[in-house]
Order: structure tokens, then C-alpha cells, then sequence
């Protein structure tokens, strides 16, 4: 994933959000990959979301950080799911839609961010 996208993420959560907002970009996440038989720990830049209102069954507070190989999973969902946002992502054009399903995707359905673009 490319930096710009990863920005463009959390610059949409922010802007769009409901009850979740971003907290950081910057965090670093230790995440273990299985590489030639053996764990490899990695670390990966990662969103960090927090709850500021309670919605559904998470409470107020909830944290959670989703990591860049994550988000990187969800684009790829993405453009299996919908071949035209492959060039939305070139074009740095992403929807509050596709936003959602990357994070749906990365966060393996926990996370439903529910982006609305209304105007305070």
C-alpha cells in the first residue's frame, strides 16, 4: 500500500466519522508472518480507531489498531469485489463505501464504520 493511501484512509474516517475516530497513523504494530517455516516478527505502520461514543456492543473507549498489511488485504478484497476501484485508488478518489469495506475487511468484520458526509 502506498503512503498516500494509507492517509487518504484515515483522512476519510476522520472527516466522515459517526462514532469511531482516528487517534493516530503513526503507531507501530509487531505482527509475526509465517516465512519459511519459522515465525518472523514484522512491524507495520497502523491506523489506530477509538470509539467516542457507545454504538452497538463496544463501549465508549474501544481501541482498536489496524495494521497496514490489514488495510493493504482489505484494497485487495476491494478490487476483487469491484474492478473499478482499482482506479480510484490510483486516482486517490475513494468512496466513504469503499473506506468502509477496507476497514470491515481488515478489522475480519468487527469493525463497521457507518461514514456519513454530512455537514456539522
Amino acid at each position: 500500500m502506498n503512503r498516500q493511501t494509507y492517509y487518504l484512509i484515515a483522512d476519510i474516517i476522520h472527516k466522515n466519522r459517526t462514532w469511531i475516530k482516528v487517534i493516530g497513523t503513526e503507531k507501530l504494530v509487531e505482527m509475526r508472518i509465517l516465512q519459511d517455516g519459522m515465525l518472523k516478527p514484522l512491524l507495520f505502520k497502523a491506523i489506530t480507531l477509538k470509539s467516542y461514543r457507545e454504538h452497538y456492543c463496544f463501549k465508549r473507549s474501544c481501541t482498536w489498531n489496524i495494521n497496514e498489511y490489514d488495510l493493504s488485504m482489505g484494497l485487495l478484497a476491494l478490487c476483487k469485489k469491484d474492478p473499478s476501484a482499482s482506479e480510484r485508488i490510483k486516482h486517490d478518489a475513494l468512496t466513504l463505501r469503499d473506506v468502509e469495506y477496507i476497514i470491515e475487511k481488515a478489522s475480519f468484520g468487527i469493525i463497521k464504520l457507518e461514514l456519513d458526509d454530512y455537514e456539522y
